[in-house]
């Protein structure tokens, strides 16, 4: 998940505090390092007087990094999310790497995701992973790779990230969107909310973005209609995607005095790489098709695609009086 400007050889930072989920993590970081011929430094942030103990944790921690050329580990002093967000700006062009913290299954109502607080800071794609067991590695080549695109986007530097990573790895492209169900509310989100409601307009958009990325990615668009979750969890399953690229908004989910990442993306089956915007909120994205625009875009694409639509999925409730399954309507 580099962008298209990226060096020959990526640079990988690694954060970690010796928790289990970052020792789980070794297996993936190292798959990606071998994959990408990438640099990798291991960082951690202690707190004060913590120095001794820490250096001799970050020295054992996944000792078979020293066999990597161009390795470094890191020890830095401060709060966490402080020390690692101004490392990352210290080395712009690099993705950091940083596993969820251990999952307690009981209310924590005051709790503030370290993830959350780093990806707000930081300018630099961040990869994650979700907290289920089993996360499908994407291969060396090949692979598919889906972009979730919402709609209330300011920016689609994700969207390039995703289109980058597609080419690097000879990947599938797949955008995901999911419409939201008909109701009396839609009347009043169309008040606050420019993001699409109906598929035409969905369509347009997605159209709009693919002529856009070029001739060297095979994409494929898929649109779902129903509950954000469940829906997202049925496209990625379709799409048999090995990793999800994110906005940063789209991740972080703010709440009073706290942040968190949104349950729709760390209950998927994933990889996650959570891209913060790099241009500025008031420029207009040159990917957005024109306010009000009525021409349709799809005459605009260039002849030779490889774009692929596929029918939404439609949520339904249960009924005693239809046969088909819950949730899914004829094709």
């Amino acid at each position: 998940m580099l962008p298209t400007t990226y060096p020959a050889n990526p640079h990988l930072i690694f954060a970690t505090n010796f928790s289990d989920a970052c020792h789980a993590a070794i297996p993936m970081v190292a798959q990606w390092v071998d994959s990408l011929q990438a640099r990798l430094t291991l960082l951690h942030v202690h707190a004060k007087g913590t120095q001794a103990q820490s250096a001799r944790s970050l020295d054992s921690f996944f000792a078979e990094a020293a066999h990597y050329p161009g390795s470094e580990r890191r020890l830095l002093s401060g709060r966490a999310a402080d020390g690692i967000a101004e490392f990352c700006r210290e080395h712009p062009q690099s993705m950091l790497v940083m596993p969820p913290s251990a999952r307690t299954y009981l209310p924590r109502p005051l709790h503030v995701s370290l993830r959350a607080q780093v990806l707000r800071q930081v300018a630099t794609p961040m990869l994650t992973l979700p907290y289920t067991d089993a996360i499908p590695e994407p291969p060396a080549v090949g692979g598919q790779v889906a972009c979730w695109i919402t709609g209330e986007e300011k920016r689609f530097d994700h969207v390039r990230e995703a289109a980058a990573l597609a080419r690097r790895r000879d990947a599938e492209l797949h955008l995901l969107h999911v419409l939201p169900e008909i109701s009396e509310g839609l009347l009043v989100e169309t008040l606050y909310s420019d993001r699409p409601l109906a598929e035409p307009a969905a369509t347009q958009l997605l159209d709009s973005i693919v002529s856009q990325l070029g001739n060297e990615v095979r994409v494929r668009i898929h649109v779902g209609t129903g509950h954000t979750e469940r829906t997202l969890s049925q496209l990625l399953q379709r799409s048999r995607a090995n990793v999800l690229v994110v906005d940063r908004d789209t991740a972080v989910r703010k709440r009073l005095l706290r942040s968190s990442f949104r349950t729709s993306i760390h209950d998927n089956p994933c990889l996650l790489i959570c891209v913060p915007p790099r241009g500025h909120d008031d420029e207009r994205d040159p990917m957005l098709p024109p306010p009000n625009a009525r021409e349709r875009l799809e005459q605009k694409q260039p002849e030779r695609r490889t774009v692929q639509r596929h029918r939404p999925v439609a949520a339904r409730k249960p009924s005693s009086m239809s046969g088909w399954p819950s949730g899914l309507v004829p094709a």
